[in-house]
């Protein structure tokens, strides 16, 4: 994607992506200007972006771009263990003036003859093989959406860490007191229940938490996305950013991404214009399953494919399941779209 030059300033305003990878451009309500001059006149979009169709469809059909809508993957990386632990996919309408967040949790299956197939694992052994983990989280992310994401952010945790110190904090009703203690991970957490102020460290072991959650990881997304939606608002009515220069200056030396400086004023623009409720968070619907020895999270194909339409799909052109590559439960067996299960004698083990 290729936004204008003249939103190159925008760059030093957009910072905001790094706030766990999922607030995006919401940190900065008023600080870009809101004058018609700085909206791109076009973008040029990837022709790669268009929904991939199965080589097994019957026919082949042409889906249009819906105006000015882009998709974007948000991801957090966790710097001891190497894995993308939080992932977001997002829809940008900036017509509507809405964004439209799906987490798609860590342990989802992709289709793939590893022995580890999670997608949290794809951006890291990537990079381990000397490729791209940019490009690979994008293409498992195409696999399950059925279209290119536009652009792709990867952030570190501890980057995370210190760009929230530096903006003061974020205000948030902790639910319960939270005590861990795993040294493999690096984690030690002790933060008491009740609203407060938590600082970098604090609001990154609150989305690490895995400890006395019925639903496990689903929960911990819940958590997640209520801390979020409580950073949004924040920054939304605050109106600024303290130690602005300094965040930029992290920002820049340390985030993952094919976004150009551009590309992050015109999201950082579509942001400052939404309403706080205008900008709305889903998980992925999923089923738990064991396989190969681990535990995964499958996809539940029809509901995934309803929210695909309502919440991420860019074309004008419904999303089928032709377009996937998704494995997933169905009558006590496992499935594909494509019609191919990779290793899939791993499944059964």
């Amino acid at each position: 994607m290729n936004i204008g030059s003249n939103l190159r300033r925008g760059l030093v305003k957009a910072i905001g992506l790094t706030l766990l990878t999922a607030t995006a451009a919401l940190c900065l309500h008023d600080a870009m200007p809101r004058s018609e001059a700085a909206a791109p006149e076009t973008a040029t979009l990837r022709e790669s972006a268009q929904p991939a169709l199965s080589v097994s469809a019957q026919e082949k059909t042409t889906a249009e771009r819906r105006k000015n809508v882009y998709t974007i993957i948000l991801a957090g990386m966790d710097e001891v263990s190497g894995n993308t632990d939080t992932i977001l996919v997002g829809r940008v309408d900036a017509s509507a003036r809405r964004m439209d967040f799906v987490s798609i949790p860590r342990d989802t299956y992709i289709n793939r003859d590893w022995e580890v197939r999670k997608i949290n694992c794809v951006y890291t052994a990537a990079q381990n093989a000397g490729q791209s983990g940019l490009e690979a989280l994008r293409t498992a992310v195409r696999e399950l959406c059925g279209f290119d994401a536009d652009c792709c952010v990867v952030v570190s945790l501890g980057t995370v860490t210190e760009t929230i110190d530096l903006m003061g904090g974020v205000y948030f009703d902790v639910p319960f007191d939270m005590d861990y203690e795993d040294p493999a991970q690096d984690l030690s957490i002790h933060i008491p229940a009740g609203y407060q102020l938590l600082n970098g460290e604090q609001c990154v072991q609150l989305c690490r938490y895995r400890k006395n959650y019925v639903n496990g990881d689903l929960d911990r997304i819940a958590l997640q996305q209520s801390f979020l939606k409580a950073a949004a608002r924040q920054f939304i009515s605050l109106g600024s950013i303290p130690n602005l220069a300094r965040v930029v200056q992290l920002a820049v030396s340390k985030l993952d991404s094919d976004l150009t400086a551009a590309n992050m004023a015109y999201f950082l623009r579509c942001a400052i214009q939404c309403r706080a409720d205008d900008i709305r968070f889903y998980t992925a619907p999923n089923v738990p399953a064991d396989a190969g020895g681990l535990s995964y999270t499958f996809i539940e194909k029809d509901e995934w494919l309803t929210l695909l339409n309502d919440a991420l799909n860019p074309f004008d052109t419904p999303i089928g399941e032709a377009n996937l590559d998704l494995v997933y439960p169905e009558y006590g067996r496992f499935q594909s779209t494509s019609g191919f299960i990779r290793g899939k004698s791993y499944l059964y083990r």
